[in-house]
């Protein structure tokens, strides 16, 4: 009997295992199969277009993703840190905003759900957290207090917002790491 996909494909089933009581549909596992396992082989020959060569500059890409997830967190704290408040915004004696020299803002949601929707200038850092401190100040009614951490413009240093750049040798030792203790994929054309 031959199987044929919904294509009309014909597919040789390599193992057919039924759900049943019996060992045979038991691996060692314990897991049960249910309907036809075919090689990949087969699935390939029935369907050519579902698989094609990894080009040179997919496989690179590949590993400079695998190297950026191997990678330790990013240097410095993050963009909230306490020793990093630009200002905040108090509404009589109770913090309603609180503004971080990256520009940054933190606020609760009745106090988000006021200053959303706000068109606000192309500023970064401290110059973005001081116009947003001014902004919701007058929005939601409150004053600004300037943090004795906050920073002028010309004191901030932005992160760096650009990948790491790899090395030919690096990328290729990561794709060999990769690979290794697996057979090297057919699909992997490194000329391309």
């Amino acid at each position: 009997m031959n199987i044929t996909d919904r294509h009309g494909h014909v597919l040789t089933p390599y193992v057919h295992v039924t759900k049943a009581d019996s060992d045979k549909s038991t691996d060692k596992n314990g897991l049960r199969f249910e309907g036809d396992v075919y090689r990949f082989e087969d699935l390939m020959k029935a369907h050519p277009e579902a698989v094609r060569k990894v080009t040179s500059a997919e496989v690179d890409e590949i590993a400079r993703v695998w190297l950026q997830q191997k990678e330790t967190a990013p240097q410095g704290g993050s963009d909230n840190e306490p020793n990093d408040v630009y200002a905040t915004v108090k509404v009589g004696n109770q913090v309603v905003a609180t503004l971080y020299n990256g520009g940054l803002a933190e606020m609760s949601n009745a106090a988000a759900g006021v200053v959303s929707g706000i068109e606000e200038p192309p500023l970064v850092g401290p110059a973005l957290a001081q116009w947003r401190a001014e902004t919701y100040a007058k929005l939601l009614g409150g004053k600004v207090e300037i943090a004795d951490t906050a920073k002028a413009q010309s004191e901030w240093t932005p992160r760096s917002g650009t990948a790491p750049q790899y090395s030919r040798a690096e990328l290729d030792a990561a794709i060999a790491a990769m690979q290794k203790g697996t057979t090297q994929s057919a699909g992997v054309d490194r000329s391309a």
